[in-house]
């Protein structure tokens, strides 16, 4: 048995981890299949638009867990959200500086969302599931944010 206040503390966390390692690394996007060749503030708006939407998803989600439920199966319980959100994210366009970053934190993104699936709640432990983004990128990022709605409500790219 889980205690679903614990649980809810530690997904609810999962969520702001995750967008300030984006926000603190990515850039740019028109939504196509992360080519590269976006702007930070398409990058940002369909980040942070992916990101507002899961926060929703995940929320939902959690509100639907039952104190009884396992790690394993509150770790299910919310894969689809995390993959929802892998997929949007992957989907982001980032600009040239970020291709690689970006490809490189999808990878993990989804590896996140397919470990939940199968019930492991350790796929969000550790120091970082992203890779570490290329110098100067957050407060630039962090700018074009401030500006964008959707970030706000997320709270993505807060500083």
């Amino acid at each position: 048995m889980v205690d679903k206040g614990n649980l809810r503390a530690a997904f609810l966390l999962a969520p702001a981890l995750l967008v300030g390692l984006l926000l603190s690394a990515c850039g740019g996007g028109d939504g196509g299949s992360g080519g590269g060749t976006g702007t930070d503030e398409s990058f940002v708006a369909s980040v942070c638009q992916a990101g507002a939407k899961f926060q929703d998803d995940l929320l939902k989600a959690i509100g639907e867990m039952s104190s009884s439920d396992s790690e394993s199966e509150a770790a299910k319980a919310v894969a689809k959200p995390f993959k929802e959100f892998a997929t949007s994210f992957r989907k982001a366009n980032p600009p040239a500086d970020l291709k690689d970053w970006h490809s490189e934190a999808s990878k993990k993104l989804d590896d996140v969302a397919s470990a939940l699936e199968k019930g492991n709640v350790d796929a969000l432990s550790g120091d970082s599931i992203f890779p570490d983004p290329p110098q100067g990128v957050a407060d630039r990022l962090s700018a074009v944010a401030e500006k964008n709605a959707d970030c706000q409500k997320a709270s993505l790219f807060a500083q």
